[in-house]
């Protein structure tokens, strides 16, 4: 029952000040303006900052690439250190190398 008279009350006033409603022909220069105005003025110049360090970063981002692909390409590639072959007595000798240590870590 109290929500009822909430509703009809309501209506009652709405119904009541429906001629105060009508158009007015004047201009209201409202608060929203401020900040419509200053907001797109600060979002071009964020949006101008931001692609300036977007294309550094992606220059950085290259140039860190390349070097590392190079170092790839110094190491692995065909006169790199890890191209060449081995013979194999220098690799029984790491094998073993590499299980002592294995043996002196666990027994540590």
């Amino acid at each position: 029952m109290g929500q009822l008279q909430l509703l009809l009350f309501s209506g009652l006033a709405f119904f009541l000040m429906l001629n105060q409603f009508r158009r007015t022909l004047t201009i209201t220069l409202d608060l929203d303006w401020f900040y419509r105005r200053f907001g797109k003025v600060l979002a071009l110049e964020f949006a101008d900052k931001g692609a300036h360090a977007h294309g550094g970063l992606r220059r950085l981002a290259r140039r860190r690439v390349a070097a590392f692909i190079a170092g790839l390409y110094r190491h692995h590639g065909p006169q790199g250190i890890l191209a060449r072959s081995w013979p194999t007595g220098s690799m029984a000798l790491w094998a073993a190398v590499l299980l002592a240590a294995y043996l002196l870590l666990y027994f540590v």
